[in-house]
């Protein structure tokens, strides 16, 4: 059956950026517990604050990697068409309620304005639009209940703890410029206020640089903002420079700019409030901290002097790495090309040198990302392979497969495609099989770990079982593959053998021609177009 891929969003901003991000562009990349190959058929299930109904969007298969794929959209599909229609109509609400007046851009009421709750009160008068009483400031909270210096190392630490424990809070930084407080939620900064203002951090600032609004605009935001006391965001959505939805966007970007110059500064300290709370006109969505920290610490690494490199990487040269597992490496921003060094740093114990003879990468940026997972503490170097660590990580490996497997079906459980044919289930059964069976390059393994591997060896010969046959196969489809699906999929098929055909690729255009007969074999079409495509080959492909 196709991959199933959930999506749930708590929080509707964060389906307006994913939106603009990823479903707006026809991908979407997730993070997925089933084993995934190119061109396999998946569903996507989206549910979105405010609509009643689960939206659900056909994909396919364009890039997998181990927990993670990237999905291809149907630009025609229903489901899509309900997003990008509730999409813009929130945007449109949002616009009129900001254009209205009675509406701040953070989300307040206008003296006047207040709604009714549900105790069948009103709400209490609106906060000032002041840093000071609009935000919990640390001046009102009494002590911290963490401080420390503003150093990198101490930084980061305190940025991962919260983002691990998903917190929510302020942190104030203080150094002779003045102070910043990051307001913090379910573990990422949401926004930034300074004291005083750093003009060249403001958000009119950073979009004029950026060439995303003109000298003119940012004079006439500030000149709104003097006169109305309104916010700079509002009043750029008032003169018609920014949507909501990019407002959102280009606050985050503004947090994370904000970031990397507290990260980058020399001096000062800081200290940590946390809060049960944030106020609700904050809407920005929180930083991906890990994501953030990692950009961070590559461009940070790139400009090390060689010979500072040098000396941190020859300490642990000889030593072995243990890639961190705990943290969502979707929160991690990687490249394909990065989840696949993640991939390999984590499949076995590597002595650090070990690490750039099997990378994917150069040497000079596999070294930042070493040091980077070092600096944020998702790396960490010991001096001996342990080999309870060992068996642990096999166990853990071989466990996770064979869950896998028990919720799979035949093809799935061979990583082929459901329309594969005999062939293609040989290839792919020797290969899998041939996998399992020199697990471990043929080591001892305790004994529950070894059950585990002939386990999944047993696994692979009943689904080879099932498959291994035409009849066999097809009946098998009939159980996990509906009936509009093998439709589907034989005409699909059938339309890239004509374009085979057309190439001269006989013997490609042959297999599809005969996998569409194998899916629909009352279609008089397709056999049609497979005898002419075996009488140009020259031959018969084996059933």
């Amino acid at each position: 059956m196709p991959l199933s891929v959930p999506i749930s969003y708590g929080d509707l901003f964060e389906f307006l950026q994913d939106y603009r991000q990823q479903f707006g562009r026809l991908e979407y990349t997730a993070a997925v517990s089933d084993a995934a190959v190119t061109g396999d058929d998946a569903t996507v299930l989206v549910q979105v604050p405010v609509m009643d109904e689960r939206i659900q969007l056909r994909a396919s298969v364009l890039e997998a990697a181990a927990g993670q794929v990237k999905l291809q959209l149907f630009a025609d599909d229903e489901g899509l068409g309900q997003l990008e229609g509730f999409y813009r109509f929130v945007g449109q609400i949002v616009e009129q309620m900001l254009v209205s007046g009675r509406f701040k851009v953070v989300g307040q009421w206008e003296d006047g304005a207040a709604p009714i709750l549900m105790g069948g009160g009103t709400a209490s008068a609106p906060v000032s639009t002041s840093p000071v009483s609009e935000y919990p400031d640390p001046v009102t909270l009494g002590p911290a209940e963490r401080t420390g210096n503003s150093t990198l190392d101490e930084l980061t630490e305190l940025l991962m703890e919260l983002y691990q424990g998903g917190a929510n809070g302020v942190i104030e930084f203080k150094s002779e410029d003045g102070r910043r407080l990051a307001y913090v939620k379910k573990g990422g900064i949401v926004q930034f206020i300074n004291d005083p203002v750093i003009e060249e951090e403001c958000l009119g600032a950073l979009l004029n640089r950026a060439g995303r609004i003109d000298k003119d605009q940012l004079n006439r935001s500030l000149q709104m903002m003097s006169d109305t006391g309104e916010k700079q965001g509002q009043c750029l959505i008032e003169i018609g420079v920014l949507t909501f939805p990019q407002l959102v966007m280009s606050l985050m970007t503004q947090a994370e700019i904000v970031a990397r110059n507290v990260l980058s500064a020399v001096e000062g300290t800081w200290g940590w409030w946390p809060l049960s709370t944030l106020p609700n006109s904050i809407v920005t969505p929180p930083m991906k901290t890990p994501g953030f920290l990692f950009g961070f610490y590559k461009k940070h690494f790139g400009t090390v002097p060689r010979d500072e490199l040098e000396r941190r990487t020859s300490l642990v040269m000889d030593k072995y790495c243990v890639l961190d597992g705990s943290v969502n490496w979707g929160d991690m921003r990687l490249k394909k090309v990065e989840a696949r060094f993640m991939e390999i740093l984590g499949g076995k114990s590597w002595r650090f040198r070990e690490v750039f003879t099997v990378s994917n990468l150069g040497r000079g940026t596999t070294e930042q990302i070493l040091l980077a997972l070092l600096d944020m503490g998702m790396l960490k170097i010991v001096e001996d392979e342990d080999q309870s660590q060992i068996e642990e990580r096999l166990r853990e490996q071989l466990s996770r497969k064979l869950m896998y497997m028990r919720d799979q079906n035949p093809f799935e459980v061979l990583e082929a495609h459901w329309t594969a044919r005999t062939d293609q289930v040989q290839s792919a059964y020797d290969r899998m099989h041939k996998e399992y069976e020199n697990f471990a390059k043929g080591a001892a393994l305790p004994a529950d770990v070894e059950q585990l591997r002939v386990d999944i060896l047993s696994c692979l010969d009943e689904a080879y079982t099932a498959l291994k046959t035409t009849g066999t196969r097809q009946e098998t489809r009939k159980k996990f593959y509906e009936p509009m699906q093998h439709d589907f999929s034989a005409d699909l098929l059938f339309r890239q053998g004509e374009m085979l055909m057309v190439r001269a690729r006989w013997e490609d255009a042959l297999d599809n021609f005969e996998r569409a007969i194998e899916l629909m074999p009352q279609e008089g079409k397709y056999r049609k177009f497979a005898e002419m495509a075996r009488k140009q080959q020259g031959g018969r492909l084996t059933d």
